[in-house]
């Protein structure tokens, strides 16, 4: 019974020509906008050949502990750190020609970046708040002791601060024609609202409602239904991209399986808002909403490497954790965002699956 629901809507999903050709088309031409707009962004990126960058540190600063393998991992990716006595930050970078100047106080830090270094100072950015989320908490605590010694009664353990490298080597064809697929991926509604709209018009879901099929099966029937038709669009449009943009993809089977969980999270969480609503029109209003908040902070539109964005707002967008994997995927050939997005999307998934199942059954008195 399930593989015949999951035909009619398929079905009818198809007799919407325009909501297929939006997740066709829309990528390709949304990729193609962002590239032309951001070429130059991502060019002066590649043609980078390394900087110098000052710092002056607090005596008895939380980053005392670990500046040395700051300097080893800046390194390894062309930013040279050296040390000054503290002083007037913009005289320094001037005097001694540098692209810009960390001070470490006691428990943060301040960055002074010249005009002319835009780029230089986004890295830079980047480069120190991944840092120090990785590393600056644990050698903090581990500096205070936890027995109440001192500092310097108590020996700090080495610190290894893993991360990739700070601004992947990509380029702005490749980077928007990835993540745009991503970002209409994250719009199933927009192909299942034919479909809702057909069960309307006909009456089949209250013709539905009388039957013995259970509201499990019609939910996964809609939800299978929605991510193969959505899938098969974003294949096409990666096709698109990859003949006429010529974007470059990585390891093909993994990102095709990050991009089928992604239509299948954010269907489930589309669902759960139609089930509540049960309105088309509100459906997409809210929906858009959300995933454009998403994408915005994740980096949809501003790359995620040069944004500024906090990384707490990223670190919320689901879409973030997508683009990353799928950027670090074509430009390093493996991510470690990979695994999450994963976790994610599976929680995500189970969790507003379970919760539109419990409110159509409610809504049909079947509770």
């Amino acid at each position: 019974m399930i593989r015949y629901l999951i035909k009619n809507n398929l079905k009818m999903m198809l007799r919407s020509p325009v909501n297929i050709l939006i997740y066709i088309m829309g990528p390709a031409i949304i990729a193609a906008v962002l590239t032309s707009a951001f070429t130059s962004l991502m060019n002066s990126y590649e043609g980078s050949d390394g900087f110098e960058v000052g710092y002056s540190i607090e005596e008895g600063s939380s980053f005392e502990a670990y500046i040395d393998t700051l300097a080893d991992n800046f390194k390894e990716n062309d930013i040279k750190l050296i040390e000054y006595e503290a002083g007037d930050a913009e005289k320094i970078i001037h005097e001694n020609n540098l692209a810009g100047f960390v001070e470490f106080g006691k428990k943060d830090y301040k960055i002074y970046e010249i005009q002319d270094s835009k780029i230089e100072g986004h890295i830079l950015e980047y480069a120190l708040n991944e840092a120090c989320e990785n590393a600056g908490n644990a050698v903090y605590m581990a500096k205070l002791g936890i027995d109440g010694n001192t500092p310097e009664k108590k020996e700090v353990p080495k610190v290894s601060v893993e991360h990739p490298r700070f601004v992947a080597a990509i380029n702005s064809t490749d980077y928007y024609g990835i993540i745009e697929i991503i970002y209409f991926a994250a719009f199933p509604i927009v192909c299942a609202a034919g479909l809702f709209a057909s069960e309307k018009k006909n009456k089949i879901e209250k013709r539905l409602q009388i039957s013995s099929i259970s509201d499990t099966k019609l939910y996964l029937a809609k939800l299978i239904s929605i991510a193969i038709t959505v899938m098969i669009c974003s294949i096409i449009s990666m096709l698109f991209g990859i003949i006429f943009l010529g974007v470059h993809w990585g390891n093909m089977a993994i990102s095709l399986l990050v991009i089928f969980m992604i239509i299948l999270a954010m269907g489930a969480v589309e669902l759960l808002i139609y089930s509540v609503t049960n309105s088309v029109a509100a459906t997409v209003i809210i929906t858009f909403t959300v995933v454009w908040l998403s994408g915005f902070f994740g980096g949809s539109f501003e790359t995620y490497m040069f944004s500024s964005h906090p990384q707490i707002l990223k670190n919320l967008s689901l879409i973030y954790y997508g683009n990353r994997s799928l950027v670090e995927l074509s430009s390093m050939g493996e991510s470690s965002y990979t695994s999450k997005i994963m976790i994610i999307t599976v929680v995500v998934c189970a969790v507003f699956s379970l919760a539109a199942i419990s409110v159509n059954k409610l809504r049909r008195g079947r509770a």
